[in-house]
């Protein structure tokens, strides 16, 4: 595969990356400042963490299914260097579904039964990403 096209890749994951931890920063200082009281089950998340979670586990699933049309049968095969990209996503995006959830959950009293799946979904996910980064069959 060309180099310059794997160069591309990173530096369009990495934008990606530090855009979504932008905006979870900055969702949680603005979370700060309008301090939610509510204890009620929801479907629906209130806070914009919790949406911020749902939001990633969509388009993480939606990724995931995007990257086994693409490559076929075997994502991790094709090429060594974006195999490396693709477990480093398949790791952190996870990891940030949970963190998200948990801090809105936790520290934000969200009570939402949509971020308590997202989450699991992120646990789930993190656990088949590390599965695979080991070698795992």
């Amino acid at each position: 595969m060309n180099p310059a096209l794997i160069a591309v890749i990173v530096v369009v994951v990495a934008a990606l990356l530090f855009f979504v931890i932008a905006k979870v920063v900055g969702a949680q200082r603005r979370q700060q400042s309008a301090e939610r009281k509510e204890t009620t089950l929801s479907v629906l998340p209130k806070t914009s963490l919790g949406i911020w979670s749902v939001g990633l586990t969509i388009a993480f699933i939606l990724l995931f299914f995007l990257i086994g049309v693409l490559t076929g049968s075997d994502p991790f095969g094709f090429n060594p260097i974006l195999a490396v990209v693709f477990k480093i996503v398949f790791v952190g995006v996870p990891v940030a579904i949970l963190v998200t959830g948990l801090i809105s959950m936790i520290k934000r009293k969200e009570r939402s039964i949509v971020v308590l799946v997202s989450m699991v979904v992120g646990l789930w996910f993190l656990i088949a990403g590390l599965w695979l980064g080991m070698g795992g069959d």
